[in-house]
């Protein structure tokens, strides 16, 4: 009986791994289980990434203990000893190999965190390794927990390649996803980049690729560089932006390619509650400017309920100008310009140029026709 007990458990909890990629909440419930199984408070799964933690879920904790443990560097084996500790993929460690790697080095940041979050004991298994990401997951025991028996670790064993397959069925669908907005843009004939949860290129539309060049934008591993130090630092600042999910202010930037200026938007995509950093997180657009050929601004204006310097302004930004050279060639001042542009952004129902530039030329692709 209690042999058929276990077994209809441990058929529970693969099967609660097996939906997780489907369902709300699926990998904390299946988690969750797995802690309930292996006498621990809490469990773990973490994708460490080659910028630090590109995933890292913790069941049953707040955002501390995960902030905490990046600002520690808690994915470095010097200061982890859980890391320090790994072993093949499917391979377990536990409070003995944890013993071993102390001995060698303890750090004492780290050994104060896991005690303040009662987690110093537990079990772990990496679960794949390859170029640029680790995958494991682990189960965390306190003092209330006690070290890890026998019995809880063969559990933890069992599972492990049932996760596994969950993870990679996870994978699957994620890279699924970014292929079909790929596809979506390319339809679109959109100029567009992907980033994943790292900050690297996972997808390009062949608009994008057309613009890349020695003088403009180049992706060097995976990491998209602009040529120019000053706007490659603009640049990556928008994206870290845009991965934190926090706004710095306008993220229009323009670049200088030989068939004249391209605009480039950084925003932050639509997330996901689980993700394991293969969704697109960052989408970079590039858009190069409107030629406004024979297209009289009274058209603009009249269609954007502009007055006529309001459509030259708007013209004049279309064609890539910057707020100074639009003051200089209208000879008013760039506080003029300023002024100007937040009342066209509130006729025109925008935020930003990137919006007003693209509300331009929609209509003046339409009057050209």
């Amino acid at each position: 009986m209690g042999i058929d007990r276990d077994q209809s458990r441990a058929g529970d909890l693969a099967e609660l791994f097996t939906r997780a990629p489907f369902e709300d909440a699926g990998w904390d419930k299946a988690l969750k289980a797995l802690a309930s199984e292996t006498g621990s408070s809490r469990a773990q799964l973490l994708a460490l990434g080659d910028r630090n933690t590109a995933f890292n879920w913790v069941t049953d904790s707040d955002q501390t203990f995960i902030d905490e443990f990046v600002s520690i560097g808690g994915y470095r084996p010097d200061v982890n000893y859980r890391v320090a500790a790994t072993r093949p993929p499917l391979e377990l460690s536990w409070e003995a190999h944890y013993a071993a790697a102390r001995a060698v080095s303890t750090n004492e940041s780290y050994l104060d965190y896991v005690r303040r979050h009662d987690a110093e004991f537990g079990v772990q298994m990496v679960l794949s390794q390859r170029p640029g990401v680790l995958f494991g997951i682990a189960a965390l025991h306190g003092n209330r927990d006690g070290p890890t028996t026998e019995a809880q670790r063969e559990v933890f064993a069992r599972i492990g390649p049932t996760v596994l397959d969950a993870i990679r069925l996870q994978d699957s669908i994620e890279h699924q996803g970014a292929a079909l907005l790929q596809g979506s843009l390319e339809a679109m004939s959109s100029a567009a980049i992907l980033l994943d949860a790292v900050g690297k290129v996972c997808g390009m539309t062949g608009a994008a690729r057309d613009l890349l060049g020695p003088r403009t934008l180049q992706v060097r591993a995976r990491v998209l560089r602009a040529a120019r130090q000053d706007v490659d630092l603009a640049l990556q600042t928008q994206i870290g932006a845009a991965l934190a999910g926090t706004r710095t202010g306008p993220a229009d930037l323009w670049l200088h390619a030989d068939e004249g200026p391209v605009l480039l938007d950084v925003r932050t995509l639509p997330r996901q509650d689980w993700t394991f950093g293969f969704a697109p997180r960052v989408i970079v657009t590039l858009r190069a400017p409107i030629t406004p050929a024979n297209v009289p601004p009274q058209r603009l204006a009249d269609a954007l309920k502009l007055t006529m310097a309001e459509a030259e302004v708007v013209m004049l930004l279309a064609q890539g100008h910057s707020r100074q050279i639009i003051a200089g060639m209208r000879n008013v001042s760039v506080q003029t310009v300023v002024a100007q542009l937040r009342t066209i952004f509130q006729k025109c129902g925008v935020n930003r140029e990137a919006e007003l530039v693209a509300t331009a030329g929609s209509v003046i692709e339409m009057v050209s026709r």
